[in-house]
């Protein structure tokens, strides 16, 4: 018996951190963004301006209700309220209903919810016996759904206005007229991929490999909010990138088959050096006919342009895929994805159990045919505590170069404990041997 909900564009309401309250209101709310974590949240390039409009935050609660990535401020405006996140969705009832949150002292709460129905259910009632009841959601628009009833205020600040002319791209057709089936659009500040295993399984992909391609698909990665999207192209052969400018400029990418064979897609964190992007395009490449019903793919690219009349190409990496080192105690599967994440697994020889992972983003420094240098940034650790898995989000960065043996790699390593110094590894391709061997 929720209060129907509409969408009211209230806009900001607030100056020098004040709630400018009206008459019936019980709740401020307001929409943040996208984020994977809390962890996340706090390490991204929008925490620090969001505090500053939003004082709230800092003292706020962390519910995460469910695997949401939308992000909400929530306000009683009543100090001694009691405030309440209950689980929320299609198949909840009153038996089955998870508890997130419960206080009686009218602290803000900062809610991660809404992934896939699943919803929190906002309860609050103040000390005069007035109550609401409030599932935090946003329009099409990225507009917050508020109550008719005035109980809530939108106090959310202006979604950041999409970048002219790049808010849909179609990846298109082959050279025979064959669509890819792939699709990029913007849709209240995060991208969506829309995509179809049939025309893939045509270009060669089998449909094993390719993870849940048919449907409509939400980024993970984004941290924040977007204002741009683009599909193009980077290599010799058919690979669709998809580029998302977010709302500081700042450019992301993630590379579509990658993504379609190994999981969800996933933005890697904003290339360095990319700032007040204004737009994005291919460049370079094309379909050659060599004439006697042969052709071939030139290099594409895709380049960024800015405020300052820059065209900068974007880096990507080639080279992405699943590598295997080991040592006397663990194996090491090693993740590395074409928008420049990686994923460490540390897992046991004695009881083959994961004990501890990594993951975070690196950069290429240096490119020669017997080493590569990198840079690189953990962003988050998990490992086994006293009560299971425990979580660790404090950032650490370092350098690594790698020495290229024919098809062995040799990582020396600075500035992290991610992975031991002169760890050799191997691509899952090109194993000589079994890598739980002794």
């Amino acid at each position: 018996m929720l209060p129907a909900l509409v969408a009211c564009g209230g806009g900001p309401q607030k100056a020098g951190g004040q709630i400018k309250w009206e008459d019936d209101n019980l709740l401020a709310v307001a929409f943040l963004g996208y984020y994977d974590s809390f962890g996340a949240f706090e390490n991204s390039p929008s925490y620090v301006s969001l505090t500053k409009a939003f004082p709230q935050i800092v003292e706020a609660a962390q519910v995460e209700a469910g695997i949401g990535r939308e992000l909400y401020l929530v306000v009683p405006r009543d100090p001694m309220a009691t405030l309440a996140v209950d689980e929320d969705g299609e198949y909840v009832t009153d038996d089955n209903r998870r508890v997130f949150y419960r206080s009686e002292e009218g602290k803000p709460v900062l809610i991660l919810n809404n992934w896939y129905e699943e919803n929190s259910l906002v309860v609050c009632t103040d000390n005069e016996g007035r109550s609401t009841l409030y599932t935090p959601g946003i329009d099409d628009r990225g507009t917050l759904k508020v109550p008719k009833d005035d109980s809530v205020l939108d106090i959310s600040l202006p979604m950041p206005k999409p970048l002219e002319g790049y808010t849909f791209f179609d990846y298109g057709d082959d050279g025979d007229g064959h669509d890819f089936g792939i699709r990029l659009s913007l849709k209240a500040g995060q991208p969506i991929l829309t995509s179809s295993a049939a025309p893939l399984t045509y270009f060669g992909f089998d449909e094993d490999s390719i993870v849940e391609a048919d449907g409509d698909k939400v980024f993970s990665g984004i941290n924040g909010l977007c204002k741009g999207v683009f599909l193009g192209t980077i290599g010799q052969d058919y690979n669709p990138v998809a580029c998302v400018v977010m709302e500081d400029g700042s450019v992301k990418t993630c590379g579509i088959f990658y993504a379609m064979q190994h999981g969800e897609p996933a933005l890697g964190a904003a290339l360095p050096g990319f700032k007040d992007v204004t737009g994005l395009e291919s460049g370079g490449g094309g379909l050659v006919d060599l004439g006697d019903g042969d052709s071939f793919y030139e290099y594409v690219t895709i380049y960024a342009l800015d405020a300052r009349g820059g065209r900068t190409e974007l880096p990507y990496f080639l080279d992405g895929g699943i590598y295997y080192g080991r040592d006397d105690e663990y194996i090491y599967e090693i993740s590395l994805t074409p928008e420049w994440r990686y994923n460490v697994l540390c897992i046991s020889r004695e009881d083959y159990s994961p004990h501890e992972g990594y993951s975070g983003s690196f950069m290429e420094t240096e490119w020669e045919e017997d080493h590569r240098e990198y840079t690189f940034r953990r962003e988050h650790c998990m490992f086994i505590g006293d009560e299971g898995f425990e979580y660790d989000y404090k950032p650490l960065t370092g350098s690594c170069k790698v020495l290229v043996r024919g098809m062995v790699y040799e990582m020396e390593l600075s500035g992290s404990d991610v992975l031991p110094s002169g760890l050799r590894i191997q691509n899952e391709n090109d194993l000589e041997e079994s890598i739980y061997a002794d």
